[in-house]
């Protein structure tokens, strides 16, 4: 079988290089800076899908498997041109390679379940699944939505099937994200209290887990054409527990009223940089849980990365 990915340079990109080269994969890597170093059962693309002169036509002649694993994080300027403009580009090559080797081809899209919008516009306690309606609010849920439409659009008029897996916040050895990171520092070291209460749901999944269900998918005819969320949610104060007795010792966290830390977060945001945001503290009190059941019940699949466990772990290892 042989993939094309995008984003293997990416955290999620390249846990999945690995994996499919380990399963027996032949892989095309498309990026826009060729690497002097040669890895087995590999070949290198250059192709800026944010250009328009781009020929894309031979991208995927010879591939099974689209795994469009390209993402921008940081700057919102670029989100759009690779999220929207990027995608659309790069289906219309893998339709022009298809009339090529007449191979059917099929899409596997990572998006992300921020594309269900801000947890506090659901009520406390809700689960969500892919039923429900998509409120994106920032600019790279808006266009990580805008990607998915896209690929659900093009593969009702061609011969194109797709799967779309949106997981909720990757973690990992390796991961870039820093406000996890600072969450573990700030229980290590006495600096994390309580919002509102102590029921709030942590939404995470690690990168092991994801690139898991990547493969899963690539190998179920049961996933063509469907979305499946993915997270392994657990209570907040289940990470604090296991960090706690990580270090030998309960630690007995103190619980702020949400409208006091919301007022601080603003006062203290004027004058400087400070760490607690607004979005930040949704996320620290929301009780939210985004459920995996239909990628178990259809695929078999089910997330099997503690994340209290890795936690705990992971501040072990590393000088967070």
């Amino acid at each position: 079988m042989k993939a094309l990915i995008t984003g293997a340079d990416g955290f999620i990109g390249q846990v999945l290089l690995k994996r499919l080269i380990n399963n027996g994969f032949k892989v095309r890597i498309l990026t826009r800076n060729l690497k002097k170093k040669k890895i087995d059962n590999c070949e290198f693309f250059k192709v800026d899908l944010t250009s328009n002169t781009e020929d894309l036509s031979q991208v995927a002649v010879g591939c099974d498997f689209i795994f469009n694993c390209a993402g921008e994080v940081t700057d919102k300027k670029k989100m759009y041109d690779l999220h929207v403009i990027g995608t659309e580009r790069l289906i219309k090559g893998v339709l022009e390679s298809y009339r090529i080797d007449k191979k059917q081809k099929h899409w596997i899209q990572l998006s992300s379940i921020g594309v269900y919008g801000n947890s506090q516009n659901h009520t406390k306690g809700v689960t969500i699944n892919e039923n429900f309606k998509i409120k994106p609010v920032g600019e790279y849920e808006q266009t990580k939505a805008m990607s998915d439409a896209i690929i659900i659009s093009y593969s009702k008029t061609n011969n194109l099937t797709y799967t779309i897996l949106r997981p909720s916040t990757v973690v990992g050895t390796l991961m870039p994200n820093d406000s996890f990171k600072s969450l573990l520092n700030a229980i290590k070291n006495y600096q994390f209290f309580f919002i509102g209460s102590k029921n709030s749901i942590s939404t995470y999944i690690h990168v092991d887990d994801v690139v898991d269900a990547l493969l899963v998918i690539s190998k179920h005819q049961n996933a063509k054409n469907h979305t499946f969320n993915l997270s392994y949610d657990c209570y907040l104060v289940d990470i604090v527990d296991s960090i706690s007795k990580t270090f030998g010792s309960k630690r007995n966290f103190l619980c702020f009223p949400e409208k006091l830390v919301r007022i601080m977060a603003f006062i203290f945001s004027i004058f400087s940089r400070f760490p607690l945001t607004q979005s930040r503290i949704d996320s620290l009190i929301s009780e939210v849980n985004y459920s995996s059941k239909k990628i178990k019940s259809m695929l078999g699949f089910k997330p099997s990365r503690s994340i209290p466990e890795f936690s705990s772990k992971y501040i072990r290892r590393t000088d967070v």
